[in-house]
């Protein structure tokens, strides 16, 4: 670029955190056709220039767990990630998601899946690359990052039997899985505590995965089980990624359950051991001590779970009176002992969502503050109801409790743990830096104000300090507010 090239827009004045974790520094940052051009002392002509004066200038932020799958279709401004400073999601996370369909699965989605996906919107794809361009149809306001659900692909082959795959349901995924990397998947995710995934064998994963590795892939998980057994569920996605040869990342890592407080010292030295000989094995975290899930999956898990008190209805479509209330403030309304309660809500219609309080803080800052953990939101968009706050507010809590205020993390620290290290991982070409030649994904901030407002029993709320977000060199919030630009992209591996 010559000093005479005039550049679509300047980001001028801002103190740049390119997202490699390198010192922040005082740049302009120079944008021409969706690109970054140049970071430093610009004097270009520009066609528009932001004020960054007083604010950090850092990549966009990328959710490498997120199930927005169905959110993208039915409406694709997504502004709770948006108004975050997400320019990037990952979707299809544990095992989940909305593509490839048949007409049995159609009816599976709408009975368990729409109240934690959403309501389907239409349905009017078959296969994975069908997915795929009806996103692209859609035009999402921030790109996304498919990966192939293992569940689904499942299903298709052999719906909910839980049993080992015959030598023909075995190749129909392969085929399937195939399928979906050719059209652009990153990599495959399980969700191992959910049926149908929860059916299968390590075997049965690792013969999957070695098809991911011919396509340069990754193995996401949500692993078998994060209480008592989470030892043996983290060695389990350690050794499947070990003998397919795959990058293998632990979705929302953490210890669930009072009695399992304290394990992520053991499961981080665990995955350090794993590093230490050379394998790939990275987490992502999100910064909150709730989870959230299918009430139905957390009335499994019995006393690992917590009492009835820890947990919390956030979306019952069919009662929504108790939404926002906890089991016994339910049992007291219905009538019934907690757990019954809950039952009952279960039984009228499974998909109710809840969130579970089980979680230990310093757990927590344990997981973030490693140097293999990334961010990820896990954010449920129901439709209705209380969604879990880290929907709306999980990326600037990052940068206001747990680098401000806490001090967890140091800035540079923070924003690489949201962009160029998720990035890295889950091969998003030229993405998550803020450097000549990367596509043009910002997001701008006050790093003295932002804040995460979303609460539990108040979660649909934007935080504070998010002043521009940029994707791919277009404008798509100005001010702290979302301009309707549609200027995402679908991430195809390879692509």
């Amino acid at each position: 670029m010559t000093q005479q090239q005039a550049l679509d827009l300047v980001i001028r004045g801002g103190t740049v955190v390119d997202g490699t974790g390198a010192a922040a520094l005082a740049a302009d940052v120079g944008i021409v056709g969706g690109r970054i051009v140049a970071v430093g002392a610009l004097r270009q002509r520009a066609q528009r220039v932001l004020d960054a004066r007083g604010l950090v200038v850092a990549p966009g932020f990328i959710d490498v767990h997120s199930h927005d799958d169905m959110a993208l279709i039915r409406g694709p401004r997504l502004d709770f990630k948006v108004m975050q400073g997400v320019t990037t999601v990952v979707i299809g996370s544990c095992g989940s998601g909305v593509a490839p369909v048949t007409p049995d699965y159609r009816q599976h989605y709408e009975l368990f899946l729409s109240s934690v996906l959403g309501p389907a919107a239409d349905f009017s794809w078959s296969t994975t690359a069908e997915f795929y361009a009806a996103l692209e149809k859609a035009g999402p306001s921030l790109n996304v990052a498919p990966l192939a659900p293992h569940g689904v692909l499942r299903f298709a082959a052999m719906g909910m039997e839980s049993r080992p795959p015959s030598a023909e349901q075995m190749e129909r995924m392969k085929e399937l899985l195939e399928e979906a990397l050719t059209a652009g998947a990153i990599g495959l995710s399980t969700g191992l505590i959910y049926p149908p995934g929860m059916f299968a064998a390590t075997e049965e994963l690792i013969e999957l995965c070695r098809v991911v590795a011919r396509h340069g892939g990754i193995y996401a998980s949500h692993i078998r089980n994060e209480g008592s057994r989470l030892l043996e569920a983290v060695e389990e996605a350690i050794r499947i990624g070990r003998e397919a040869g795959v990058p293998v990342q632990i979705s929302h890592h953490k210890a669930h359950g009072r009695a399992n407080w304290g394990k992520v010292v053991d499961s981080l030295a665990l995955i350090d051991r794993a590093r230490a000989e050379g394998q790939d094995v990275t987490v992502d975290v999100y910064p909150y001590t709730a989870g959230s899930t299918l009430l139905a999956v957390i009335l499994a898990g019995g006393e690992e779970e917590g009492g009835p008190e820890d947990v919390m209805v956030a979306a019952a479509p069919r009662r929504p009176e108790v939404e926002g209330k906890t089991l016994p403030e339910i049992g007291e309304m219905m009538g019934l002992p907690p757990l019954e309660a809950g039952q009952k809500l279960v039984q009228e219609d499974p998909s109710v969502v809840a969130i579970g309080f089980g979680m230990a803080e310093e757990d927590v800052r344990r997981v973030m503050a490693h140097p293999a953990a990334m961010i990820g939101s896990d954010g449920i968009p129901s439709a209705g109801g209380k969604p879990h706050p880290r929907l709306y507010g999980t990326f600037p809590r990052v940068l206001g409790t747990y680098h401000r205020r806490e001090k967890v993390l140091g800035l540079e620290e923070a924003i690489h743990k949201m962009t160029d290290l998720p990035a890295r991982k889950h091969r998003l070409a030229e993405r998550g830096r803020l450097a000549p030649g990367y596509y043009a994904d910002v997001t701008v901030f006050d790093a003295r104000s932002i804040n995460d407002l979303a609460t539990y029993q108040d979660p649909r709320r934007y935080p504070d300090g998010i002043r521009y977000v940029i994707v791919n060199g277009e404008v798509v919030v100005e001010g702290s507010r979302h301009t309707g630009r549609n200027a995402g992209r679908v991430l195809r591996a390879g692509g």
